[in-house]
């Protein structure tokens, strides 16, 4: 068995310099995360961690939302949503207050171009197609459409088209129909369904297919009036990892937390220091956008930053038959890593 008792004189790695050795003591550990720019610091080994032989590799963000990934490495990148569904089940895997995807959920609810729609009331009995009802996308959607736009679940007719998995169970309450291995975008583009609450930027949209626009006809300012009026920026991946890797070794929840922290600071600071770094003709501009629509701290980790966040989503996941009852944020999260 491994030593995972705490290194001591660990040296930890900033900037892009030579990997040092960090003691004979480090502990073996893998590590699976989306490829996103925040966290490829991790990932090609410009960051390393306080006496942790960290073997990193990026995954599919989708597998994060279909697949148990976090069964297969010692931590693991997780949908939120399934993660407090397992939580409340006592499985044996707790969370970390890093959150590596977060999303605003207007931009990925679609429409035919010939409807006349343009607002979420439009909706009401009406069909809406997505591939699973308990995804962490659709999960946010159903609770902003109920708080901000007075369209609950119910008001709805929900198609989908892939088993549900994840252990969780449909709500009596809300009309829902299988369409077993149907395309919902091509549903919608067929007219079978009205609408589309989708995870990614569907295929058409991205052609420029003219059949297929965003329910918003302006969804830059109903996105930036929604984050004025909420200071919310969904969040809907969390870092995993299993409770007995916690419980031998609870000082590698604190450590991996700072790791990846110092990975978003790495990506930001490479960012900020010339727009040239992207690979956008308007990026002087869209930095300057960003920071002054939405601040300088959008992704930070933690609890207490997030805090407003993960208690509206914890809301949602109740009101929304995910869990039977509401959990505390000190339920979710380890002890040691509340107050980072």
């Amino acid at each position: 068995m491994e030593d995972s008792r705490e290194p001591t004189g660990a040296v930890h790695i900033h900037g892009t310099g030579p990997v040092q050795k960090l003691g004979s003591r480090c502990l073996p550990l893998t590590l699976i995360v989306g490829d996103y720019d925040r966290t490829r610091p991790l990932l090609d080994g410009r960051v390393q961690v306080d006496g942790i032989d960290l073997n990193a590799r990026s995954g599919q963000i989708g597998d994060f939302c279909l697949r148990p990934v976090y069964e297969e490495y010692d931590v693991a990148e997780m949908s939120l949503s399934w993660y407090i569904m397992a939580r409340c089940r006592r499985e044996p895997v707790i969370a970390l207050p890093v959150f590596p995807l977060r999303m605003f959920v207007h931009p990925y609810i679609f429409c035919r171009s010939d409807a006349a729609y343009a607002h979420p009331k439009d909706l009401v009995g009406r069909r809406v197609g997505i591939p699973r009802y308990r995804l962490t996308v659709a999960l946010w959607i159903r609770g902003i459409l109920k708080e901000y736009y007075d369209v609950a679940p119910e008001n709805l007719l929900w198609v989908t088209t892939a088993e549900e998995g994840a252990g969780f169970r449909l709500p009596p309450d809300v009309s829902v129909t299988r369409l077993a291995g149907a395309n919902v975008e091509e549903l919608l583009l067929r007219g079978e369904v009205d609408a589309l609450f989708s995870a990614v930027i569907p295929d058409a949209f991205r052609r420029g297919d003219p059949r297929i626009r965003r329910l918003f006809p302006d969804c830059r300012t109903e996105v930036e009036g929604y984050f004025r009026s909420t200071q919310i920026f969904p969040i809907t991946h969390t870092i995993v990892m299993g409770e007995s890797l916690y419980r031998r070794a609870p000082w590698v929840a604190e450590r991996l937390v700072a790791a990846f922290r110092e990975a978003h600071k790495q990506c930001e600071d490479f960012y900020l220091a010339d727009p040239k770094h992207l690979t956008l003709p308007r990026a002087v501009f869209i930095l300057e956008e960003e920071r002054a629509t939405f601040g300088a701290d959008l992704w930070s980790h933690g609890v207490s930053p997030n805090r407003h966040v993960l208690e509206t989503f914890v809301r949602y996941a109740h009101e929304q038959g995910y869990i039977p009852e509401p959990l505390s944020l000190d339920q979710l999260f380890p002890d040691n890593t509340l107050a980072l």
